[in-house]
C-alpha cells in the first residue's frame, strides 16, 4: 500500500518532532514523521537537557529563546503534559577581561532581541549561587534570568501529542530503505513497513543525517562527536537549598553543572575531542551509550570542583557518554537541500535540545512560507561546499567541539582545515604580506601588514593591530588605486534567448542595458527582504555575468534555477573558471 503525505519528516528526536509540530499548528496536518528506533533515540534522550538564550547570533538567539518559551510554559497549556523544564537561571563565570567584553557583545544582541541578560560582579554571583566559589581570580559573571533545563525525552513527547492532535502522523520503528524522486517531483520513500509519497521531505536524522543525506543526493559535513557528563548521588549541601540552583558554566575551564533534583551533573568539554562512527553510524544503534572514558575529562572535572566544591564531596551515580553532532562552524543545518527541490535540512545541532523547539518553528514557517522568518546565514544548510570533505569536516569538528567555550572575537578566524582552495596568485599576494582568512573553503587576504602592524592578526572586541593597516588601504583605494582579487567571489553565468527578460525580473534594480555596464542587483523575497546581491555585467545581449558573495555560492545558484522557471535561460556556477 502507497501513502501520501504533504510532508515527510525523518527522524524523531527533538528537531524532527518539533518540526512535525510546528508544521501542524500552522496548518499543514498532512504531514508524517517516520522513525528508525523510537522517540528521542540517538542524542535527545541522553542530553543534559540545558536551554539558553546566549548566542552570538540573533537568528540563533531567538531559536533558542523560542525553544524555552514553549518548554517552559506553551506546550503543557495546550496538551496537559509536563516538559520538566525548571527555570533556574544561568550564569557563566570568568577570570578574563576579554570575556566580559564578550558579555558585553552577547547582552547587547540580547537587548536587541527583547531579552534582558546582567553582566554581575563575583559578590552578586555568590548571591544568586551560594555553592559557588566566587573567589579564585574571577572578574564577573553574566546572568540569564529565563534559562533553566527541560527534560529532553518529555519535552519531545508533548510536542508529539500536540503534533498527533493536529492531525499529524507518527510512524514509529519504520526505518527508511529508500528515498527516490519522482517524475512529477515527488519524493517516493522506501520504508520497512511500505511506500510513502511525499511533496516535501526533511531530512531531521541526527546521528543518521549523513545516511539519510546520501540517499537524498547529499554529503553532510556532520560528524558524530563523543560528549560525557557525570552525574553525582544527592549532595547533601544541594538537599538543604531552598530553591534550585541555578546552570553555572565556566568557559575557560569548559565546564557545566547544573542541579539534578538533589544531586548535580557535570558536563566538561575536552580539548582532545572524539570523533565518533565518522563513515558510517551501526544500523542497531539506537538508545545507547558509548562506554565512559573519566580519565579523559578528570583535570576538567576537578576544576569544576573547585568553583563548586560540593561536587568533590559527591559520589558518581553515573557517567553518560553519547554522540551529538558537530558541523564544521557548530551551528546547525538548516534549510533547502543543495539542488534537490522540495528537500530540507533540519540537523546538525550540537545543541538540539536547546535548539529544537525553535528551529522545528523557524524551518516550519520557512516551508510553508517559501522564505526564512530570519536571517538564515548562521544556519542555512548549503552555506557549505563540496571543500567540506571528510578530512575538513572532522578537522572542523574537533576544532569546535574543542572551542565549544571559546572566547569569539568580531572576525576572528580558525586555523583547523586550512588551505583549502588557493588562487592563483596566493603566492605573490603572501610575498607582498597578505594576512588571509578562510572564506567557503578559499584563503582570501582579509588584510596586508605593514612594517608596523606584525603579519598575525590580534583578536580584540577594542581597535586592532590591523586598523592601521586596513585604513591605509581604504585611504589608498579613495585617493589613488586598488587591485582586489575576486577568485573566492560566487560567479555565475546567465545566457539565453531569454536572459534579458530573467534578469529584468530578477530583483529590486534594473540589470544593465548595454555590453559592458555593471549594476547592482538586489534579490527581493516575497515580503520585501533581500535574499541576495549580484554585481551584474553584461557581456553581450544574451550573456550576463553576476558576482556575489563568496559564501552563498551554493544559495545563489539553487536561487536563480528556482527563479528562472519559464524562461529559455542557462544558468552556470563559473567561479572555478574565473
Amino acid at each position: 500500500m502507497v501513502e501520501h503525505t504533504r510532508v515527510l519528516v525523518i527522524g524523531g528526536g527533538v528537531m524532527g518532532v518539533s518540526l512535525l509540530y510546528h508544521l501542524a499548528k500552522l496548518g499543514w496536518h498532512d504531514v508524517t514523521l517516520v522513525e528508525k528506533n523510537d522517540l528521542t533515540h540517538g542524542s535527545t534522550w541522553h542530553a543534559a537537557g540545558l536551554c539558553t538564550h546566549f548566542a552570538h547570533n540573533p537568528t540563533i538567539m531567538e531559536m533558542r529563546a523560542t525553544s524555552i518559551r514553549l518548554y517552559r510554559s506553551e506546550l503543557e497549556a495546550e496538551t496537559g503534559q509536563p516538559t520538566g523544564f525548571c527555570g533556574t537561571g544561568a550564569l557563566r563565570v570568568t577570570r578574563e577581561p576579554d570575556r566580559i567584553a564578550e558579555f558585553r557583545h552577547v547582552q547587547g544582541i540580547a537587548r536587541f532581541m527583547g531579552y534582558d541578560l546582567h553582566i554581575i560582579t563575583p559578590d552578586e554571583l555568590g548571591q544568586l549561587h551560594p555553592l559557588a566559589n566566587t573567589g579564585d581570580g574571577l572578574v564577573g559573571a553574566i546572568y540569564e534570568p529565563d534559562d533553566g533545563n527541560v527534560d529532553p525525552s518529555q519535552a519531545t513527547l508533548a510536542m508529539a501529542a500536540a503534533a498527533r492532535a493536529r492531525g499529524a502522523r507518527i510512524l514509529r520503528n519504520n526505518p527508511v530503505i529508500g528515498i527516490e524522486k519522482t517524475r512529477g517531483g515527488e519524493w517516493r520513500v522506501q520504508c520497512r513497513t511500505g511506500e510513502i509519497v511525499a511533496e516535501h521531505i526533511v531530512n531531521a536524522a541526527g546521528t543518521w543525517c549523513r545516511e539519510i543525506g546520501e540517499m537524498i543526493g547529499l554529503d553532510l559535513p556532520v560528524v558524530p562527536m563523543l560528549h560525557q557528563y557525570l552525574v553525582t548521588e544527592d549532595v547533601a549541601e544541594v538537599a538543604a537549598l531552598e530553591k534550585r540552583l541555578p546552570i553555572i558554566r565556566d568557559p575557560e575551564e569548559s565546564w557545566y553543572c547544573r542541579q539534578e533534583r538533589d544531586g548535580l551533573i557535570c558536563g566538561p568539554y575536552e580539548k582532545e575531542a572524539k570523533p565518533w562512527s565518522v563513515d558510517g553510524v551501526p544500523p542497531s544503534f539506537g538508545a545507547d551509550l558509548l562506554p565512559p572514558d573519566l580519565d579523559a575529562v578528570i583535570d576538567i572535572v576537578d576544576c569544576a570542583m573547585n568553583r563548586v566544591p560540593a561536587l568533590a564531596e559527591a559520589g558518581i551515580k553515573t557517567i553518560v557518554n553519547g554522540p551529538i553532532t558537530f558541523t564544521p562552524d557548530g551551528n546547525p543545518l538548516i534549510g533547502p537541500a543543495f539542488q534537490e527541490e522540495r528537500a530540507w535540512v533540519l540537523t546538525g545541532s550540537s545543541m538540539g535540545v536547546m535548539e529544537g523547539g525553535g528551529a522545528g518553528r523557524y524551518l516550519a514557517e520557512w516551508i510553508i512560507g517559501g522564505e526564512p522568518p530570519m536571517d538564515p546565514i548562521a544556519v542555512d544548510s548549503r552555506r557549505f561546499g563540496g571543500y567540506a570533505d571528510r578530512d575538513y569536516r572532522v578537522a572542523k569538528a574537533r576544532e569546535s567541539f574543542a572551542l565549544q567555550f571559546g572566547i569569539h572575537y568580531p572576525y576572528e578566524e580558525r586555523s583547523a582545515g586550512r588551505p583549502c582552495t588557493k588562487s592563483g596568485i596566493h603566492a605573490p599576494l603572501a610575498a607582498a604580506g597578505a594576512v588571509f582568512g578562510a572564506v567557503y573553503g578559499w584563503e582570501r587576504p582579509n588584510w596586508f601588514a605593514t612594517p608596523d602592524s606584525g603579519s598575525q592578526a590580534m583578536d580584540s572586541f577594542a581597535r586592532t593591530n590591523w586598523f592601521p593597516a586596513v585604513a591605509q588601504e581604504c585611504r589608498a583605494v579613495d585617493q589613488d588605486v586598488a587591485l582586489a582579487d575576486l577568485s573566492a567571489f560566487a560567479k555565475f553565468e546567465v545566457s539565453g534567448a531569454d536572459a534579458e527578460a530573467f534578469m529584468a525580473t530578477l530583483g529590486a534594480n534594473k540589470p544593465p542595458v548595454e555590453a559592458g555596464r555593471v549594476a547592482l542587483v538586489h534579490v527581493l523575497s516575497r515580503s520585501g527582504g533581500v535574499l541576495s546581491e549580484f554585481s551584474v555585467t553584461r557581456l553581450s545581449g544574451d550573456r550576463y555575468y553576476l558576482v556575489s558573495a563568496a559564501a552563498a555560492a551554493r544559495r545563489d545558484l539553487g536561487l536563480l534555477r528556482a527563479r528562472a522557471g519559464g524562461h529559455r535561460v542557462h544558468i552556470r556556477a563559473v567561479t572555478a573558471e574565473r
